[in-house]
C-alpha cells in the first residue's frame, strides 16, 4: 500500500499528539485492529471511500463498529471526519505505527517468500535486513508461491529482491536486449 503525502502528514501529527498525551501505545492497538478489520472487509474499505456518504455519517459508523476506542484514537479519526479525509484511515493507521516502531528504534521488515522462513531462514533473512537500516528488526513472513524461490524484503521504501522470478525476469531481459542488439 502507498501511502499518501496528506496521510503521511495525519500520522506525524497524531503521533505527536499521542506521544505528548503519553497514550501512544492506545493508539497504536486502537489502529492495527482498526487496520486488521479494513483489511478483510472490502465492504468497509468502500464505505470509507465513497466520497457520496457525508463524513459524519462515516465517523459515527466507525463508532459504532469500533466502541472500544480509545478517547484519543476517537479525537483523530473525528480529524479526520471533519476534514473529509476518513478514506485514507487506513494509510493513517499504518504510517502511525511504522513511526512509533521507528522512534523506539524498531521497524517490521516484510519478508515475502515462497515457502515459512525456518529459523535458519529467518537468522540469515534478519542479517541481511539489518544491513539495511540502524534499527532493531522485526520478522513479518508473507508467503507467495509465485517469487517460485528466494525472498524479497521490504523495509519501509528500501527493497532487497532475492527472489528466483526476479532473477528468471532480468535474464529474459538480457536475452532480448542481446537479441535485439545482434
Amino acid at each position: 500500500m502507498r501511502i499518501t503525502r496528506a496521510a503521511k502528514r495525519y500520522s506525524k501529527a497524531s503521533l505527536e499528539f499521542a506521544v505528548e498525551k503519553n497514550v501512544s501505545n492506545d493508539v497504536k492497538n486502537d489502529f492495527k485492529n482498526i487496520l486488521k478489520v479494513i483489511s478483510n472487509s472490502l465492504q468497509l474499505n468502500q464505505f470509507l471511500s465513497n466520497p457520496v456518504i457525508a463524513s459524519n455519517l462515516k465517523s459515527t459508523i466507525l463508532f459504532k463498529v469500533f466502541p472500544d476506542l480509545s478517547e484519543k484514537t476517537k479525537l483523530i479519526i473525528s480529524l479526520l471526519s471533519k476534514n473529509r479525509r476518513l478514506s485514507i484511515l487506513d494509510q493513517v493507521a499504518k504510517d502511525f505505527i511504522f513511526r512509533l516502531k521507528k522512534s523506539k528504534g524498531r521497524i517490521t521488515a516484510t519478508v515475502t517468500s515462497a515457502v515459512p522462513l525456518n529459523e535458519n531462514l529467518k537468522t540469515f533473512v534478519s542479517s541481511k535486513a539489518k544491513q539495511m537500516t540502524h534499527l532493531e528488526v522485526e520478522i513479518d513472513n508473507k508467503i507467495d508461491s509465485s517469487i517460485v524461490g528466494g525472498f524479497i524484503i521490504n523495509i519501509g521504501d528500501k527493497e532487497l529482491n532475492a527472489s528466483i522470478s526476479n532473477q528468471i525476469e532480468s535474464l529474459k531481459r538480457q536475452l532480448i536486449s542481446n537479441r535485439n542488439i545482434s
